[in-house]
């Protein structure tokens, strides 16, 4: 067979293929969209069929139920917080272990990257605990606490590739220069790993905003439960409202929408810099 025909195939099954994960991709998210302006007994009666007509009735009971409000105030101050101490905690202990050459430098760097492999479930438990014993329980500085600590090691990892990249003898010119390790890290380091921060501070800013484990286990049912507590909610005990609870995720998902269409030409070129580093 001619070398045209299989390099066609390979087109056609590499098509295919990106279809499927594509469907596979967008189905969940047009389910949502579709049962959320479903009626509960039209839902019942065709569940993955197109509504027989719209309602938005599930959006103003999702509004009634939760403090909206206070709901999205909750997120954004948990978000942002965690969002900001996680890649400023990410920028120094990079430039830490890169940089400053310490004794047990690589060691210390190795152990962060490690924690990569440790699930959030399986810790969970210590660090509930040690939320309590810090008496931040139900308050926001425990959760943006657990996001800066659970956000470090990707941070650190990513950006310490953008640092291995500056030659010492720059950051030794600096020096001479009069500068201290804050105004290398800030006006020569960061300014070179702009898209990597970029792209750090979109990816931390999406979990952080769809988490649903930590905010459950460190906020509970206080009055700083954030936006994905209060969806998680909606659900009863006994029964739930699946058009409900969609209506509710679909606004729980417009910020982090808004956030990815707004900066994704950001997140691109971060990610395709980073994987030429």
């Amino acid at each position: 067979m001619n070398p045209r025909h299989f390099a066609r195939i390979g087109r056609y099954l590499l098509t295919f293929a990106l279809v499927v994960v594509a469907v596979a991709a967008i189905y969940p998210l047009l389910f949502t969209v579709v049962s959320s302006v479903k009626t509960q007994s039209g839902f019942a009666d065709d569940p993955l069929g197109l509504p027989a007509g719209i309602t938005f009735e599930n959006y103003l009971e999702a509004f009634r139920r939760m403090d909206m409000p206070r709901l999205l105030l909750n997120s954004l101050v948990t978000t942002l917080g965690g969002l900001v101490l996680s890649v400023l905690a990410a920028l120094l202990v990079a430039y830490a272990v890169t940089k400053l050459r310490f004794r047990g430098g690589k060691v210390v760097f190795l152990l962060i990257i490690v924690t990569l492999t440790i699930p959030s479930q399986a810790i969970i438990y210590p660090l509930y605990q040690t939320v309590l014993d810090l008496g931040m329980s139900g308050q926001y500085q425990g959760l943006i606490l657990a996001y800066a600590a659970f956000g470090l090691p990707l941070g650190t990892y990513q950006l310490a590739g953008y640092f291995q990249q500056v030659p010492d003898e720059l950051i030794e010119a600096a020096r001479v220069d009069g500068a201290g390790h804050l105004t290398i890290l800030f006006r020569l380091l960061a300014p070179i790993a702009t898209p990597a921060i970029a792209a750090l501070a979109i990816f931390n800013f999406v979990w952080m905003w769809n988490d649903l484990l930590l905010p459950l286990v460190i906020m509970g049912g206080s009055d700083s439960k954030t936006l994905m507590v209060g969806v998680s909610l909606l659900s009863g005990q006994y029964d739930v409202s699946v058009p409900l609870v969609s209506a509710g995720l679909i606004v729980a998902l417009l910020p982090v929408l808004i956030v990815y269409l707004v900066f994704q030409r950001q997140l691109v070129s971060g990610a395709l810099a980073g994987s030429g580093k």
